[in-house]
């Protein structure tokens, strides 16, 4: 298996550590000043392993924090995990061993989403947002199928609202497919339109799992911690599953995520919402196409470039800037570049300088010839 695009240019990176290298290819939101947390403490904590489905302490905040966003489930609902990505492959591998043969994506989707599908053997398509969540192309979706959804989108910022929401559960639970809502960004929606929390929409968990982690929510990808949201069978059959693969996550990491959940993340949210005031802005005054995104911690941005890898290159070699590009995604079609917006101010500002200028050069160069 290859890397993509953007491992092979941080594999560059890490090949020349004596570069200025400025990376705004990442689109976890730091925080301006790190958050007051509890020193965790004893030895205790390292010497035994975890409950398999989490402890005591996070899945407690885990449920505070779901039900402030009105979604009314118990810890037995919930499944502590090494992230998102971690959930998504528990999930995958167990639907296969229940007969799920296709998996329906809203695209573009992550390369690696697409690929952990494809690798447990599901047949993955990838049909665009407006063509899914619009065209509730979803009516076609039946027993052997599941359908990842992520709202907000990475990378457009597309967000459900409230009608499609209801449309879509119903449609589940009539045609029995089964849904994975990936909700990795829930605490950035910016659109009075959208819909911030679409589990709680959610009469019915069977065949409806829900993804989150502390990566993008809360800015700590280190801690690698997630969670499943699922009707308590299924999730007691992945906390077995979760028993012979890895048998449980870091309690120490765990003690930290609790801390987290329970002091919120409040300068993350604003500073992304700072973020994608000065992206937009940026994009009007330099004739950059751009769609407003009803939420995420990022801007899809089309930089009117003919090749946005020769882009992507040419910010390595001139500015040492790398950036993320459509390339990352499946399927790689258009030319934007991702451009994340919970950074620094200040390396942000530098960094869409880089872009405009380089941008600039390339659309005279592509003229001209």
């Amino acid at each position: 298996m290859s890397l993509t695009p953007l491992g092979q240019r941080l594999a560059e990176v890490a090949a020349s550590p004596e570069e200025p290298w400025e990376i705004l290819a990442e689109n976890v939101p730091v925080w301006p000043e790190p958050p007051r947390l509890q020193a965790v403490g004893s030895w205790d904590l390292d010497a035994q392993y975890a409950p398999s489905q989490g402890t005591e302490e996070l899945l407690e905040a885990l449920r505070l924090r779901q039900r402030e966003q009105g979604i009314d489930v118990g810890a037995e609902s919930l499944l502590v995990t090494n992230g998102a990505f971690d959930g998504l492959g528990l999930i995958a591998r167990h639907l296969t061993g229940k007969g799920v043969r296709r998996a329906v994506c809203a695209g573009p989707v992550l390369l690696s989403v697409a690929d952990l599908l494809r690798d447990v053997g599901l047949d993955v398509q990838v049909p665009d947002w407006p063509e899914l969540v619009g065209g509730r192309s979803w009516s076609a979706l039946g027993p052997g199928d599941l359908l990842y959804l992520n709202s907000p989108h990475n990378p457009t910022g597309a967000c459900l609202d409230e009608a499609t929401a209801r449309d879509l559960f119903a449609a589940q639970r009539r045609l029995g497919f089964t849904l994975v809502l990936d909700l990795v960004y829930d605490a950035f929606v910016h659109d009075p339109a959208a819909l911030a929390a679409p589990p709680a929409l959610v009469e019915d968990w069977r065949g409806v799992y829900g993804l989150n982690s502390f990566s993008k929510n809360y800015g700590a990808p280190g801690l690698r911690v997630g969670w499943i949201t699922a009707d308590p069978q299924e999730v007691d059959r992945l906390t077995a599953r979760m028993e012979w693969e890895r048998i449980a996550v870091s309690t120490r990491a765990q003690s930290q995520a609790a801390q987290l959940c329970k002091l919120g993340n409040q300068p993350l949210t604003e500073r992304v919402r700072a973020g994608h005031r000065l992206v937009l802005d940026w994009a009007r005054a330099n004739g950059m196409r751009v769609s407003p995104p009803q939420g995420g911690t990022h801007v899809w941005v089309e930089a009117g470039v003919p090749d946005t890898e020769a882009l992507a290159d040419a910010l390595m070699a001139e500015h040492r800037l790398v950036v993320t590009t459509s390339a990352h995604y499946h399927p790689a079609g258009s030319r934007h570049i991702r451009v994340p917006t919970g950074v620094e101010p200040a390396f942000l500002t530098r960094s869409l300088e880089a872009v405009s200028a380089v941008s600039e050069r390339l659309r005279r160069s592509a003229a001209v010839g």
